[in-house]
């Protein structure tokens, strides 16, 4: 049997926006609302947006591969102007 936090996790990694409210976890999983934050709270890769929303943390890597590639691009570009000039 999957624990409960691991199928929240998937639940809402599953849906289009990668969030979820308490209530529709908890009607889900079929727990009380209140306890809907314990699994949240024992999960990495989920976090509580205030006290009624649950979202998928996002990969921080990403956002440092783009802003390298672009860094990079942006250098090529540029040394590539001094060479044909």
């Amino acid at each position: 049997m999957m624990p409960l936090q691991v199928k929240l996790q998937r639940v809402v990694k599953a849906t289009k926006d990668e969030a979820m409210t308490v209530e529709q976890a908890a009607e889900y999983l079929k727990v009380p609302k209140q306890y809907i934050p314990v699994l949240v709270a024992r999960s990495d890769d989920l976090k509580m947006i205030g006290d009624e929303t649950i979202i998928a943390k996002r990969d921080k890597m990403n956002s440092w591969l783009i802003c390298t590639v672009v860094v990079v691009v942006f250098f090529v570009i540029a040394a590539g102007d001094r060479l044909v000039c």
